[in-house]
């Protein structure tokens, strides 16, 4: 893990490109993902540096860089300093430019430090939608009952994008079940953003709520409603694998004659 400081003009260069790449808001960022790959000691200590830099956006770059450092030798979903990395995210929790807070609280999520839970919780009424969207995807997959909470608040937000990843938050957790979780997710099949509901239609599919199929049958029979989005949560109710070869007649059959069984 050790580097010496002959590196650091390396990185000193990734640094501007990633800058650029940035400024460009480019979806290609090769410069981002290299320097994301420099979690070594002397890459740490350059991104800790930067992170205090007074251009805000120098400071964003730091904190997504921090949120998927990985190493020599290590997998790039592996982190190479994830403590160091959480509490410097923290701080920047508390930056005067909203972006660089949103892309902190963005970069917590990919760390998964659940000790983190708490402080993005207490943010999830923020004023800011992209602050509320990105909390929800912080704390998506989290058990820790401040997270669930705060999801289920934000499962009822204005905004579909924080709706959308609060749901699939409650949804895909299937450790997290219940009466209250399974009345939120039956609350958000009928939301106006299609890609919520199916989110939420998958969440009561894996927990094979047969209140799912009237909605679910309803969605995969209407071109209108993208019912190519609710086929996860057809397979995911019959316990069908992901690759299972079947029509989408038989799927549809299926589906019909397990509400005719389950119906009073």
């Amino acid at each position: 893990m050790e580097t010496s400081q002959s590196d650091l003009p390396s990185i000193d260069s990734l640094i501007e490109a990633a800058v650029a790449e940035m400024r460009r808001d480019d979806d290609r960022t090769p410069a981002l993902v290299a320097l994301q790959g420099m979690g070594t000691q002397a890459g740490l200590a350059r991104i800790l540096d930067l992170s205090r830099s007074p251009e805000p956006i120098r400071r964003r770059l730091a904190a997504v860089v921090l949120g998927q450092m990985h190493g020599p030798g290590q997998r790039s979903d592996e982190r190479a300093f994830p403590e160091p990395a959480c509490s410097v995210l923290l701080r920047l929790l508390d930056d005067e430019d909203a972006g660089v807070m949103v892309d902190a609280i963005f970069a917590l999520g990919h760390l998964g430090n659940r000790r983190c839970d708490p402080v993005l919780a207490a943010r999830c009424h923020h004023e800011d939608p992209h602050v509320r969207y990105a909390i929800a995807f912080a704390l998506c997959g989290s058990t820790t009952p401040v997270a669930v909470e705060a999801l289920l608040a934000l499962m009822e937000d204005v905004y579909d994008q924080v709706r959308d990843w609060a749901t699939t938050g409650i949804g895909q957790t299937t450790e997290l079940d219940g009466p209250e979780i399974r009345a939120a997710l039956l609350r958000r099949v009928d939301d106006e953003d299609v890609f919520t509901q199916a989110e939420a239609m998958h969440g009561l599919a894996r927990r094979r709520d047969a209140r799912v199929l009237p909605p679910l049958i309803h969605a995969l029979s209407h071109e209108h409603l993208m019912p190519h989005l609710f086929v996860d949560a057809a397979f995911a109710y019959l316990g069908l694998e992901e690759d299972t070869d079947i029509t989408e007649a038989d799927l549809m059959a299926r589906l019909r004659a397990l509400l005719e069984s389950e119906t009073p």
